[in-house]
């Protein structure tokens, strides 16, 4: 697979990458008959939107250092990539804090960053996995008794972030990470 569609992968994919995990009630009026189930699950009132960057680092006339972004539609080994996630509320109702989840993926082909991600705060809580199913806060182990051990930042196969605080209507937040193409 070329580096052009593992990009486009990503970002047709982190579609499917945000749970929002808000419950549903049905009101009933106390006299009337209990209504059947619903099997339609509520729209999802979350709305992605991704920006890939190629991330360089170029030396300005006074000798400084800066970075620089380029909107990535391919790339090759050895450059790293900065994925944008903005997570929108279009829904009309404030949805309860801790219950939207917004996941990056690292791909096969692709190391994570370490300290690129959008850090923990009163706001967010961001998380890491090993190995894209069990999450938690640096440090992650791995493993039993003598064989116990920290997983790097470069063996990370997905961040997560939870967000700490209600999420108004239109309300928008960013979540970013990077990773490295091998």
């Amino acid at each position: 697979m070329s580096y052009r569609s593992l990009i486009h992968k990503f970002a047709m994919s982190l579609v499917t990458l945000v749970a929002v995990l808000v419950g549903t009630a049905v009101a009933q009026d106390a006299g009337a008959p209990a209504a059947p189930a619903q099997a339609t699950p509520p729209a999802n009132p979350i709305a992605l939107r991704t920006e890939i960057y190629i991330v360089s680092l170029v030396t300005l006339d006074d000798g400084t250092r800066e970075e620089r972004f380029t909107a990535a539609t391919s790339a090759i080994p050895g450059q790293v990539i900065e994925y944008r996630i903005f997570a929108t509320n279009t829904g009309e109702t404030t949805l309860p804090a801790g219950r939207i989840q917004v996941l990056g993926p690292v791909q096969d082909g692709m190391e994570f960053v370490a300290g690129s991600a959008t850090p923990s705060s009163e706001r967010v809580l961001t998380e890491f996995s090993a190995d894209g199913a069990q999450f938690g806060v640096q440090p992650i182990l791995v493993g039993t008794s003598e064989n116990r051990r920290v997983v790097e930042p470069a063996e990370f196969k997905a961040v997560r972030w939870t967000l700490l605080v209600p999420m108004e209507p239109g309300q928008e937040e960013p979540f970013f990470y990077r990773v490295t193409l091998l």
